[in-house]
């Protein structure tokens, strides 16, 4: 394997840990959401939770 191909798999291999890591921090964050009862998101939506979010491109404003 050419040292060109093997360093493109590894960069890929990267970002794709990177995309699994962001997916698996947004499933948290759902799965707390979907439990609450209606009209109780504001009360989630904490200024901790919306830098999470911005963290990972997810703007609320």
């Amino acid at each position: 394997m050419s040292p060109e191909l093997k360093a493109k798999i590894l960069a890929y291999n990267r970002a794709a840990a990177e995309r699994r890591e962001k997916a698996e921090d947004l499933d948290v964050i759902v799965a707390q959401l979907m439990k609450l009862p209606p009209g109780q998101l504001k009360k989630v939506l904490t200024d901790e939770v919306l830098t999470v979010l911005a963290k990972y491109g997810v703007n609320l404003n």
